[in-house]
């Protein structure tokens, strides 16, 4: 009714502040003018006051100094005043004034108090003296815990290719189950892969952890990656405790670039073990969150093309990023655990770290590792020496003992370093001598010759990456590592990409060249134009090189809604003088995320590329679909019964399902996360209270978000009196209490924003006696419309 109010109310303020009579010089009505205007004077000094809410009980946003506080429900009395109790200031943070009122006397206490209220927008906004705000301290009661729900997530691709005669099939699948219940988080993650007639599996970890807020401690156990601030740790089976803090370096995730020169398969190795595998088109690729084992160990990349080429580079730690640790301690003991190939004794290894400040500038790390025939140690220092600038500095001395000691060290240095709001850059270099040896080193029996030949072995690591932006000239980052065997050995990557959009033009370009200590070189670049063809449609030209073949080709890209979208290209090779045509589909039927390539040349070879991702959450309510991943904390919503609403939320828009429901498939752990319903997806006779929600929940919580719907119907009365007479314009609407409704338009035309609650109304203008509206709608509404059309007339009693 408050929205009514303020809409219906806008034609007679303009006619009030537009009438130079409608108050005399002691500020009070006239009533004899307003009444020759058609005006009630009771009626204009209600609208004419500031917006203030009806008497009882609504449920508003809340800001204080202009920080939304979540929604809460307030009370407001006779006069529209705030009422100020306990749940109210507690809400906002607020000091509770010593009055022992239910209501207390905020505004007394604090005078310089400003109460904003908006009905429109059912939010209500404070500023208030600082002095009224409450200490900031750690408050974990106001986060949401329990909840009960079981998951997977699944990331599945494959490739067919046929060579004349000839043809080959690759598959992979990323998949991870578990649950969470009680706060506590069960995982399980493993790949596999298939190569024709040939299949492996890999897994790589299965846990349980549970944060225990009121200490700020995290419990992990199971098949899980050791931590600790300094060292690269270890895969073990075992238990760790941590401080919440340092969840942020557990995931380890990274961004691998790279370029393919067909549709290819990349698979992803650390320590020897496979951490991930997908398919990629021809072009650049960049793939993201790759979860890694530890921030210590490089990353080895393998491009399989479906030409039958294979690339291989490996990307530094130091490149990936090791950052500065997280403050908070560690301990950790179990078995070592191998995931890879290699056989060996599954020694037992404890693990111990403490990180923190020392100065506001200065952080400090140490830690220590012990397993049998194996000891090591490090410290960790992170300096800020100036703004936007960052240091890091680490040392771990390790003392193997296999058939004799074997003592090193490496040393770590990177310098991260933002010159202006344009240029940045980070470099790294990583030194260790010749006994140096990582605890995997030591385990695995098949990796004995290897450590006896130290020749082979990366002596010291440098990498550079540089970015630098400009408001029309776009953007530029660019990389360069090189590593150095003990036997003198050189093997270097150099990566650049540049972009810029002109007009609507978008221009990119990328390369990379590998070198090898064998000269062995590989050179690939890219370079394409993107045209807009419309609103969604955009036209693309490119030219790529690799390994001295040139080939170009032209495109069509279109993004025909939220949920699908196409590509078709054709490529002309200069070598073979072929030409290579694709299509490409992606589509996101709401409740998963699907992609099709097909390529084919005149040379009788064609390939078959599909992929899958998404997850599956079962809970009591149902089984519910995501079209994307789901995290460790997560969230179930319900809009009514009503299927494919649009919800936006963190990780992007989902659609209910066919009982109403969907899931948000991350929130911030011990943070604000908005979920908000995209009101143009509702059927028109649908009203939602309040489409946005704020999620704050503890890490491993199942939220459950419901939003209130109700069905409403709207209705445009033309209404005639009982001497088929139009009603004067401004007459008044009121229901059987004598509350307000809405206002008499022009025509003698009434918009009721629902019928369904106001079956009973009177209408009512200087001059003419009260009447009751008589009006009749067909028995079903029409949920296509925004409202119906009806005659009424208006009887009197």
């Amino acid at each position: 009714m408050r929205t009514r109010l303020s809409r219906a109310a806008l034609p007679l303020i303009n006619l009030l502040w537009l009438t130079p009579a409608w108050a005399d010089n002691q500020g009070q009505f006239d009533a004899q003018t307003l009444q020759q205007r058609g005006i009630d004077p009771a009626l204009a000094r209600l609208l004419l006051e500031s917006p203030r809410f009806t008497a009882g009980t609504h449920a508003v946003s809340l800001s204080v100094n202009g920080l939304r506080q979540g929604r809460i429900d307030v009370q407001f009395d006779q006069q529209g005043m705030l009422c100020f109790d306990r749940p109210l200031l507690d809400t906002g943070k607020l000091i509770v004034p010593d009055d022992n009122q239910r209501c207390h006397d905020f505004i007394k206490a604090y005078p310089q108090t400003v109460v904003e209220q908006d009905p429109a927008t059912l939010s209500v906004a404070l500023v208030v003296p600082t002095a009224a705000l409450r200490p900031t301290q750690q408050d974990i009661s106001g986060y949401e815990t329990g909840g009960v729900a079981a998951l997977l997530n699944y990331d599945l691709s494959g490739v067919y290719n046929r060579f004349n005669d000839d043809s080959n099939r690759f598959g992979s699948a990323n998949t991870e189950v578990g649950f969470n219940a009680g706060d506590w988080i069960v995982r399980s993650r493993q790949v596999q892969t298939w190569q024709d007639d040939r299949s492996s599996t890999t897994h790589l970890e299965a846990y349980a952890q549970r944060t225990f807020a009121s200490h700020q401690a995290v419990l992990q156990g199971g098949q899980i990656n050791l931590y600790n601030p300094v060292l690269s740790g270890a895969q073990i089976t075992g238990v760790q405790v941590f401080t919440e803090q340092a969840l942020q370096d557990q995931h380890q995730g990274a961004t691998i670039d790279g370029i393919a020169n067909s549709p290819a398969q990349v698979e992803i190795r650390q320590n020897g073990a496979l951490i991930h595998s997908t398919v990629v088109p021809a072009g650049p690729f960049s793939l993201t969150d790759v979860r890694r084992l530890n921030s210590r160990s490089d990353v080895e990349v393998t491009v399989k093309e479906t030409s039958g080429g294979e690339r291989r580079y490996t990307v530094p730690a130091a490149m990936l990023g090791i950052g500065l640790p997280a403050p908070g301690y560690s301990i950790g003991a179990g078995r070592v655990r191998n995931i890879g190939d290699a056989d060996g004794n599954d020694p037992w290894v404890v693990s111990a770290g403490w990180s923190g400040a020392l100065h506001p500038q200065l952080s400090l790390g140490a830690g220590t590792l012990f397993a049998s025939d194996y000891r090591s140690a490090g410290l960790s220092l992170g300096w800020l020496p100036w703004a936007d600038s960052q240091i890091q500095l680490s040392t771990q001395a390790a003392d193997a003992r296999i058939d004799e000691a074997e003592r090193g060290l490496q040393t770590d240095l990177s310098w991260t370093q933002r010159l202006d709001e344009q240029w940045s850059f980070t470099a790294a270099n990583s030194y260790r001598t010749p006994h140096y040896r990582e605890l995997e080193e030591t385990v695995y029996q098949n990796d004995r010759e290897t450590r006896r030949n130290t020749r082979h072995r990366y002596r010291d690591q440098q990498s550079l990456a540089l970015s630098w932006t400009h408001p029309w000239l776009g953007a530029f980052s660019g990389g360069a590592s090189r590593a150095t065997t003990f036997n003198g050995d050189d093997s270097s990557r150099l990566f650049a990409s540049w972009g810029t959009n002109i007009r609507g033009v978008s221009v990119s370009a990328s390369g990379e060249r590998q070198m090898g200590g064998e000269n062995f070189q590989d050179n690939a670049l890219y370079f394409t134009v993107s045209v807009p063809l419309g609103e969604n449609r955009r036209g693309r030209s490119w030219l790529r090189n690799s390994g001295g073949e040139h080939r170009t080709g032209l495109g069509l890209n279109e993004q025909v809604n939220d949920q699908l979208s196409y590509r078709v290209a054709a490529e002309h090779d200069s070598r073979d003088q072929e030409v290579e045509s694709s299509l490409g589909v992606s589509y996101l039927p709401r409740y998963s995320q699907f992609d099709f390539n097909y390529t084919r040349s005149n040379a009788d070879q064609s390939s078959y590329q599909g992929g899958a991702r998404g997850g599956v959450v079962a809970h009591a309510g149902g089984v519910t679909f995501s079209p994307y991943p789901v995290r460790d904390t997560f969230a179930l919503l319900s809009v009514g019964d009503m299927s494919g609403i649009k919800v936006n939320t963190p990780s992007g828009p989902v659609w209910t399902d066919w009982q109403g429901q969907a899931v948000v498939p991350q929130v911030s752990a011990y943070g604000r996360s908005a979920v908000e319903v995209q009101t143009r997806s509702l059927p028109r006779n649908a009203d939602i209270s309040n489409g946005l929600a704020m999620v704050s929940a503890g890490r491993g919580a199942v939220d459950r978000i419901d939003f209130g719907v109700s069905m409403t119907r709207r209705a445009l009365l033309t209404v005639s009196t009982d001497q088929d007479q139009p009603l004067p314009r401004g007459a008044s609407v009121t229901d059987d209490q004598g509350a307000f409704v809405t206002l008499v338009q022009d025509n003698s035309q009434v918009f009721l924003p629902n019928v369904l609650d106001q079956p009973s109304l009177w209408i009512k203008a200087p001059g003419m006696s009260r009447c009751q509206l008589h009006f009749k709608l067909p028995e079903k509404a029409d949920p296509q419309v925004y409202f119906e059309t009806a005659p009424a007339r208006c009887q009197t009693p």
